[in-house]
């Protein structure tokens, strides 16, 4: 599976880069604004993978869940998108 997730919502470079560090600072607005910004992407590609509505959320939250547990591993060598996309391909 070639995950490939777009933000369909313009934001600035900088501005997602305060998001990521106030979800490394455990800040739950930030992490809402993320999931927010990502959330129909990562859907999608989780539905395409399984073809189940059901299992796609789980999956999307299961990804959501570990990528935020792990937010401190993302150096901003990569995309924020390619980093993300990392967390589904677990658990597809």
């Amino acid at each position: 599976m070639k995950a490939q997730i777009s933000n369909p919502v313009p934001i600035s470079r900088e501005a997602q880069n305060s998001l990521i560090e106030g979800c490394k600072k455990g800040d739950q607005r930030s992490q809402l604004q993320v999931y927010k910004l990502y959330y129909k992407s990562v859907y999608t590609i989780c539905l395409r993978a399984v073809n189940d509505p059901a299992t796609a959320e789980d999956i999307m939250h299961e990804s959501f869940l570990s990528a935020f547990e792990d937010i401190n591993s993302y150096t901003g060598n990569i995309s924020f998108a390619s980093w993300l996309s990392c967390y589904i391909k677990k658990f597809v």
